[in-house]
């Protein structure tokens, strides 16, 4: 492939290739960033090609870059990323805008059947046979000055991406899934995506299904206090408390200093810094209401042949997969398919809300999997193949 590099690192360059970008129908992205030591990702380089050309932007260099994201907010543009999430909280961070609207490879590749996360390098490498160096993957992007080798690296991340976003667009269209993408890329495209909820970040925590009633008001109250106080001091969370620090404080019935001075992982330094806090926010949590109290997602019943109904449905997921040329775990995940078997026990009351009777998802195999469960329909082998079909009961 024959593209020009350019590194920009001076308010003249990036005025000069800012008109440049602006005139691309079409903008290939990727950023570097480090975020062992943060809570915000550090942002240490901006990729972007376009029209044969690679601009390579030094943030760390510039820093008004408003011309640039005014560019990237360009609804007439269409962004390409590869597993874009983490490069678009960047974009959100520093210009409180989305860079719509965008195309996520990693995303499209998922619904054309090359796996639910499948790596750059790897798709690179299926569809154009090109093998991509990986020798800079683990390199400090906030040093300077790069290398010639660190420059090609970043440039081969966005130069590549244009002709796997090519190929993938083309094969949506075909196989007429580019709708399909879009509702994918919703998460994406909502701003309530990189505006973490502090009310509601307790779910994340490591052991959170161990605990329940008002101790899990209390650690709703000391994960949301954990965020703020991370965010404030833009340090990682875990380093401002651990998970199972905050997961043993919350499961005390009574707490105070002397109390969590004979925990593990909680130091004597910042007890005397933040025990009162702690103790105050454990206590907001342990007061809470019964009626306010969060709720664990109720645990599925083993009725009676919820097993049996499991593999039948998970036969089918995988017919329906292996018909579409996708991935099964794409079209319904385990515990969607253990919800529905359970819920198949009779089949009385409203289906749960599973990501598998939603959109494409539903017309592709969702609404089968409802048939099934009801009686409508069958799987059975046929003789020919040994493999099995589906089969509708007829009405009588």
């Amino acid at each position: 492939m024959s593209n020009s590099t350019i590194y920009i690192d001076t308010p003249a360059l990036l005025a000069t290739a800012c008109p440049e970008m602006a005139a691309c129908h079409v903008l290939c992205l990727d950023t570097e960033f480090h975020r062992e030591s943060t809570y915000y990702a550090e942002f240490a380089l901006l990729q972007i090609y376009g029209n044969g050309h690679c601009w390579i932007v030094d943030p760390i260099a510039l820093t008004d870059l408003s011309e640039l994201w005014d560019i990237l907010s360009n609804p007439d543009i269409l962004k390409v990323f590869h597993a874009g999430r983490q490069d678009i909280e960047i974009f959100v961070k520093e210009s409180g805008r989305l860079p719509t609207p965008l195309f996520d490879t990693q995303v499209a590749a998922a619904l054309l059947g090359y796996g639910q996360q499948v790596g750059f390098g790897n798709l690179v490498q299926r569809i154009t046979k090109k093998a991509l160096a990986k020798g800079e993957s683990f390199t400090n992007w906030k040093m300077r000055p790069l290398t010639p080798k660190q420059l090609k690296y970043a440039a081969d991340d966005v130069i590549w991406l244009m002709p796997i976003f090519q190929h993938l667009q083309e094969r949506l269209e075909a196989t007429g899934r580019s709708e399909w993408l879009q509702e994918e890329q919703s998460v994406l495209t909502d701003p309530a995506t990189y505006d973490n909820d502090v009310s509601t970040i307790f779910w994340r925590v490591k052991g959170v299904t161990k605990v329940k009633g008002k101790h899990l008001a209390a650690l709703r109250e000391l994960a949301a206090w954990r965020e703020r106080a991370a965010k404030a001091r833009d340090i990682p969370r875990r380093r401002m408390l651990s998970d199972e620090a905050l997961l043993e404080i919350a499961r005390r019935d009574t707490l105070n200093t002397d109390t969590m001075q004979r925990m593990r992982g909680i130091n004597a330094g910042f007890i005397k810094r933040f025990g009162g806090e702690i103790i105050q926010v454990w206590q907001q949590g342990i007061d809470t209401p019964e009626a306010d109290w969060p709720r664990q997602s109720p645990r599925r019943h083993n009725h009676a042949g919820t097993d049996l109904r499991l593999e039948m449905l998970d036969t089918l997921v995988r017919l329906k997969a292996d018909e579409g040329e996708i991935a099964a775990s794409i079209l319904a995940s385990k515990s969607e398919l253990s919800e529905l078997a359970s819920w198949g026990y009779r089949c009385k009351d409203k289906p749960p809300e599973v990501a598998c009777l939603q959109g494409w998802r539903y017309e592709l195999v969702g609404h089968d999997l409802l048939r099934l469960l009801r009686g409508e329909i069958c799987l059975h082998l046929n003789p020919q193949t040994g493999l099995p079909v589906i089969t509708a009961f007829k009405q009588s």
